[in-house]
């Protein structure tokens, strides 16, 4: 394991990258029955805690890759937790059967594309790469 990545993830976090017009923000497809979101739901979503809308209808969750300064932003600002923390949580679901760990898209542009195309799927972007096709629904910057 590279340790200088987890290293990086934090100082970008604590540093502040990603701010300016690259704010973190939460989107959704448009079919999705929520306009705003708090941290605390949408953490207990990517958790997996609460798995489908109000309407019945499944939620997606999309991640970032393992190593994006993103994903490392999203899960500190977000849920409070660092990706080591995420992922020993992932271990332990998986582990007991209990869950499996959200979907996986490259980078911020592929998760936009996934959530455009994927109705109930919800990801983090940076606020440049949250196109009209999607609404925001957490801005994390505020």
């Amino acid at each position: 394991m590279n340790l200088f990545l987890p290293i990086m993830a934090v100082f970008a976090v604590q540093s502040g990258a990603g701010r300016g017009g690259d704010e973190l923000v939460v989107i959704a497809n448009r079919s999705a029955p929520v306009e705003r979101l708090d941290n605390q739901k949408t953490t207990q979503i990517f958790l997996k805690q609460i798995q489908t809308w109000s309407d019945g209808k499944p939620i997606t969750p999309v991640d970032v890759a393992e190593g994006s300064p993103l994903r490392a932003e999203f899960y500190a600002r977000v849920t409070g937790r660092s990706v080591g923390q995420i992922r020993a949580y992932w271990a332990r679901q998986e582990f007991t059967g209990m869950g499996f760990r959200p979907r996986q898209a490259a980078s911020a542009a592929d998760v936009a594309r996934v959530v455009q195309a994927t109705p109930g799927a919800i990801g983090y972007v940076s606020r440049k790469a949250a196109t009209p096709a999607v609404k925001v629904v957490l801005d994390v910057s505020r």
